[in-house]
């Protein structure tokens, strides 16, 4: 059974790449480019991201319920074109460059976490964007660290209004019971060591309230993993989870 599902997934894999070619295309400038740039960002490009590893809200750590953040990028105009193309335009398949990138940064530390999870979106949100981009890059980030993904371990029972204009602290006022651990995972969770996936951090605010559920649910340790992080403490005007 485990052969034949690996074999359906290589198809899938497989037919996915004949109808969305990997690489062509940057996902930022739109501009062609050589296939050879495995993560989907032209030279160019990538050369105007500010690439940091360091996590950009230690200083503020004791605010938060996650244990640590590890991202690829500061959140900036360049990183912004690409979660728009992925997210706004509706380009799945641009999951799996940024997912590889993830699942990269995270072999760059000396753990052992026993899963990832994704972020999760209302239904409704769900819906009318066609997925879910946080469990997509969760899953890319799986295939390529090798630390196993569980989806649907988090819920979001709640629709949430707009955060673009909100604080920090706003934006935790008003997630505040939006998220749920699955009934199915609630014993699951407890005592295990998570990271949780997510496209972009700034604020923190729906990070925080996602990983203090977990812990309340007797996770040991909740980590995060995003692409592009906030470069310090102030919100961006246009992130919109």
């Amino acid at each position: 059974m485990a052969k034949l599902i690996q074999g359906i997934g290589a198809f899938l894999e497989g037919l996915l790449d004949a109808v969305y070619p990997q690489n062509i295309y940057c996902l930022c400038c739109g501009d062609s480019m050589e296939n050879s740039r495995i993560h989907g960002i032209c030279d160019v490009c990538a050369e105007k991201i500010d690439w940091r590893t360091e996590n950009t809200l230690k200083r503020h750590m004791e605010e938060f319920a996650f244990d640590e953040l590890f991202m690829c990028c500061v959140y900036g105009f360049y990183p912004r074109q690409i979660m728009s193309r992925f997210k706004l335009a509706g380009n799945p398949y641009a999951a799996r460059p940024i997912g590889r990138l993830l699942g990269e940064r995270l072999m760059m530390e000396d753990i052992k976490p026993d899963a990832l999870i994704a972020v999760p979106m209302h239904k409704e949100k769900q819906k009318k964007r066609g997925f879910n981009q946080s469990e997509l890059l969760a899953e890319y980030a799986a295939k390529t660290s090798g630390i196993s993904f569980v989806p649907g371990v988090l819920l979001k029972p709640e629709k949430t209004a707009s955060m673009r204009l909100s604080d920090g602290r706003a934006r935790r006022n008003q997630l505040e019971g939006s998220f749920a651990v699955s009934p199915k995972y609630q014993e699951w969770v407890k005592g295990r060591d998570l990271i949780l996936v997510d496209d972009v951090v700034t604020t923190g605010s729906t990070a925080d309230a996602c990983a203090r559920l977990l812990k309340e649910a007797g996770a040991a340790r909740v980590s995060v993993l995003c692409f592009a992080g906030t470069s310090g403490w102030e919100p961006d005007p246009e992130r919109d989870r």
